[in-house]
C-alpha cells in the first residue's frame, strides 16, 4: 500500500512537471520574441526537460523504494535540477504570456525575406516539434533574426520567400512576433503587372491590406476591383462592412462611392449613406439612406407580384 501511494504521488508530481514544461514550450512558440539564439535555445531546453521528466518518472517507478541507494544519488540530483529549471522556464513562459496577452497596441508590419528554414521537414524527411526561420533583420541591417515558426505557418513559408513580419511592442516592453506571412502585396503586384484582370489576385490584395490594418490601401484596391468587376457586389460590400466596423468611414466612401449608383443596391446605399453622414455630408448620406429604405420596401412587393 505504501509503495502504491508513493507511486501515485510520484506520478502526480511528474505529470505536473511534464505539463509545466509543455506549457512553457507552447508559450515560447505562441508568443515568440525575435532574437538570434535565445528563443530557439530556451524552447529546445523546455522540450528536452519535458522528455527528461518522463524518463526520470519511469526510472523512479521502476526503482521504487530502492531509489534511496547511494549509487542513485546523481540521478536524484539531476531530477531536482531538472525540476528547478522547469520552474524557471515556467516563470519565463508566464512572462511571455502576460507580455502578449495584455498588449493592446497595434502591430507594426515589416517587409523582409526568409534566408533559410531551420529543421525543415522537407529537407530532413521527418516532422520535428520546433522549426525556425532565419529572416533578414528589420532592426539591424545585414543581420538575421531567428523566429520560431508556428505549426500553421510551416506549410506557407519557405527559404527565399518575401514575407511580412507583424511585431507588437509587448505589455512589458519586449517586442514579440504575432504573425509571419507571405508578402501578398509584392506577389500580387507582380502577377497583376502581367494579368491585370485577375479577379482573385485583386481580392487577395485587398484582403491582405485589411489583415495588415492598411485600410486606405484596402479601400483603393476594393474600388479598383469594383470598377473591373461590377457584377460582383458581394466582395466590395464585405470589405466595406469591415471598414465600417473599424470606423474607417472615409475609406468606405472611397470603396463604394464610384459604383453605388450603378449597383442601386440597398446594402450598398446603407453603408455609403452611413459613411457620408459620419463624414459630415449629411444631406448626401440621408438621401442614400432614404433610397435604401425605398429599395427594401419594394423588394418584398416585387417578390410577391404574380407573373402574368
Amino acid at each position: 500500500m505504501t509503495r502504491l501511494l508513493r507511486a501515485l504521488r510520484l506520478t502526480a508530481m511528474q505529470l505536473a512537471l511534464v505539463g509545466i514544461a509543455g506549457w512553457s514550450a507552447w508559450a515560447q512558440l505562441m508568443y515568440r520574441t525575435p532574437s538570434r539564439y535565445v528563443g530557439v535555445v530556451l524552447a529546445t531546453v523546455a522540450l528536452v526537460l519535458l522528455a527528461l521528466s518522463v524518463v526520470f518518472w519511469l526510472r523512479a517507478l521502476g526503482r521504487g523504494t530502492r531509489a534511496k541507494r547511494p549509487w542513485l544519488v546523481p540521478s536524484v540530483l539531476a531530477h531536482r535540477v531538472c525540476a528547478l529549471v522547469i520552474a524557471a522556464l515556467a516563470f519565463y513562459g508566464l512572462f511571455l504570456f502576460s507580455n502578449a496577452t495584455f498588449d493592446i497596441a497595434e502591430p507594426t508590419h515589416y517587409g523582409t525575406e526568409i534566408a533559410r528554414i531551420g529543421l525543415d521537414e522537407t529537407a530532413i524527411g521527418i516532422r520535428v516539434p520546433l522549426v525556425w526561420a532565419d529572416v533578414r533583420s528589420w532592426r539591424r541591417p545585414g543581420e538575421l533574426e531567428r523566429i520560431l515558426v508556428k505549426p500553421d505557418e510551416r506549410e506557407r513559408l519557405w527559404a527565399g520567400q518575401a514575407v511580412v513580419v507583424s511585431v507588437r511592442p509587448g505589455f512589458h516592453g519586449v517586442p514579440w512576433v504575432s504573425r509571419i506571412e507571405g508578402d501578398v502585396e509584392k506577389r500580387s503586384r507582380a502577377v497583376l503587372a502581367l494579368a491585370p484582370d485577375s479577379a482573385q489576385i485583386r481580392k487577395d490584395l485587398a484582403e491582405s491590406y485589411v489583415r495588415l490594418g492598411r485600410f486606405t490601401e484596402a479601400a483603393m484596391a476594393t474600388r479598383e476591383y469594383a470598377r473591373r468587376f461590377p457584377e460582383d457586389l458581394g466582395f466590395p460590400l464585405r470589405i466595406a462592412t469591415v471598414l465600417t466596423s473599424r470606423g474607417r468611414f472615409a475609406d468606405v466612401v472611397t470603396a463604394l462611392d464610384d459604383m453605388a449608383a450603378r449597383w442601386d443596391n440597398a446594402d450598398a446605399y446603407t453603408l455609403l449613406g452611413d459613411a457620408l453622414t459620419m463624414q459630415g455630408r449629411r444631406p448626401e448620406g440621408q438621401a442614400l439612406l432614404e433610397r435604401a429604405r425605398e429599395l427594401r420596401h419594394l423588394r418584398p412587393v416585387a417578390a410577391h407580384t404574380p407573373t402574368q
